[in-house]
């Protein structure tokens, strides 16, 4: 067997190798000269936070220089922040008025905080006025323990704004806490049919409106 025929080329191919080989060297070289370098990532990150903290730094030391913090500015809002947080509660013996009193100085009677004033303060409104200590236990929520705690710091001054029971409309009668839809809708009834309603007397001959009812509800009706 003749092994020289196997690598025999003929003039062209010679060259048409040469020009191959020149090309896989050449692309060997331009991949190794144009490969990217691989940066430390880790690096790289360390070097921009410590750009930003140097920037920090910088920054509150400019604003220090301008505007120093004095002793007397940390005494004042550490003062400002207890007073903020932390609600003065009434002491043994003092008191408030019910029916004056707005939700910054019921929250000044200990137990009650936010909710419970808004409360009281609403259904004074709803009412027309306290008349009773005892209405307080109608306030949602209020059990016997709290009101026991709390009845001990509050007076009060009997206050009962009427509502005109042949003037006012259906909508103003059923927002009353001690008049329900039925009531206020017989009560408009009758006032269509018969005319104005004279007195509680009157009321108490409907089926709707019970004795209790209308012992609680007499204070806060007129019939002018």
């Amino acid at each position: 067997m003749n092994w020289k025929k196997y690598f025999y080329f003929q003039k062209g191919d010679k060259i048409a190798i040469i020009l191959l080989l020149i090309l896989i060297v050449l692309s060997g070289g331009i991949y190794i000269i144009t490969k990217p370098v691989k940066t430390n990532g880790m690096a790289e990150k360390n070097s921009e936070l410590e750009k930003e903290f140097a920037a920090f730094e910088a920054e509150l030391k400019d604003k220090a220089e301008k505007q120093p913090i004095t002793q007397t500015d940390y005494y004042t809002e550490k003062i400002t922040y207890t007073k903020y947080h932390y609600q003065e509660k009434l002491k043994a013996g003092e008191t408030i008025e019910l029916n004056s009193a707005d939700t910054s100085a019921l929250k000044k009677i200990p137990k009650i905080g936010s909710g419970y004033a808004n409360r009281i303060v609403k259904y004074r409104e709803a009412l027309g006025g306290y008349i009773s200590m005892e209405q307080l236990k109608e306030v949602w929520g209020m059990d016997d323990y709290l009101y026991s705690d709390i009845v001990p710091y509050i007076t009060l001054q009997p206050k009962a704004k009427r509502l005109n029971v042949n003037n006012a409309e259906f909508k103003v009668l059923n927002s009353h806490p001690y008049i329900n839809y039925k009531q206020a809708q017989v009560i408009v009834d009758i006032r269509e049919r018969k005319g104005n309603i004279e007195s509680v007397s009157r009321l108490s001959l409907l089926d709707e409106f019970t004795e209790k009812d209308l012992v609680r509800l007499k204070p806060y009706l007129s019939f002018d």
